[in-house]
């Protein structure tokens, strides 16, 4: 029985809803709320986006005791600092570091060709492994980027250190099926010197997201990235109390567990509900 690891963005991917801004002293409080219902990693905030980010990244890192804080960053230096110094004081530092992967956000968003993408994916891991023990990698989008494309990224990833990487369907795009045949592919052909947890995130655009990361757990995925309530931009994350117990009530199909204490959910979710508006 394989365990899930259960990574909660509540605080910075679900920040993200229109309307929902906690203040400090809120997110404290559901990260407290986090630890007792069973996360295993609670992604704080981007440190670098705010003095207010940084300073509740930092605040949340001093308040866990069992429970791993990490704080985004994009692939860029001064980000990666900022999580240092946001997280320099927690028990269980990580860093998650993402770069943009599709075609679309080649062109449109980030302007580099495929070089200058993988060129940065080096660097900007290698950067952060220096800092931290556990640096986790997204390729933003990478459900709608070219699959070859994609193993090479994520390979030049786990190259320079990562130890997870996360395949977020950043804009709720793929299927069930689609889901199932990529993390088939990238399980397959990813080779380490040391051990990789695939992860997944994704959103509920087309009503899939629980669907979705319930295939790729299915299909090799150790850790899951969500929301309580299934709070988030646009039609919201997927809701990680919706995949704790369908693994639950499935263990028999798919085989694995989690350390989310399914007691605790209801408080979970109704401190989330108040202090979101939602």
């Amino acid at each position: 029985m394989r365990k899930v690891e259960f990574f909660d963005t509540s605080l910075r991917d679900g920040e993200q809803t229109p309307g929902v801004n906690f203040s400090i002293k809120e997110k404290v409080a559901i990260a407290k709320q986090l630890e007792k219902w069973g996360i295993s990693v609670i992604e704080a905030g981007f440190p670098a986006a705010s003095p207010d980010s940084f300073e509740a990244v930092k605040q949340i890192a001093e308040a866990m005791t069992t429970t791993s804080v990490t704080g985004l960053a994009r692939s860029v230096k001064s980000d990666i600092d900022a999580c240092y110094e946001a997280l320099k004081d927690a028990k269980y530092p990580q860093i998650h570091v993402f770069i943009a992967t599709s075609p679309i956000h080649r062109e449109f968003k980030l302007k580099k060709s495929k070089e200058e993408i993988l060129e940065a994916v080096k660097e900007h891991v290698t950067y952060a492994r220096e800092r931290f023990d556990v640096v986790e990698f997204s390729p933003e989008d990478a459900t709608r980027t070219e699959l070859d494309f994609l193993t090479e990224v994520v390979q030049t990833a786990v190259d320079a250190g990562a130890s997870y990487i996360n395949i977020p369907d950043t804009v709720g795009f793929t299927t069930p099926e689609e889901f199932a045949r990529i993390f088939d592919h990238l399980t397959e052909n990813i080779k380490s010197d040391h051990k990789v947890v695939f992860g997944v995130h994704c959103h509920d655009d087309l009503g899939m997201a629980t669907a979705n990361t319930l295939t790729a757990i299915k299909h090799g995925a150790g850790r899951v990235q969500g929301t309580v309530n299934g709070i988030g931009e646009r039609a919201g994350n997927v809701a990680l109390e919706e995949v704790a117990v369908a693994l639950k009530i499935r263990e028999d199909f798919f085989q694995a567990t989690s350390d989310i204490v399914l007691n605790e959910t209801m408080n979970t979710s109704e401190l989330v509900s108040r202090f979101s508006g939602i």
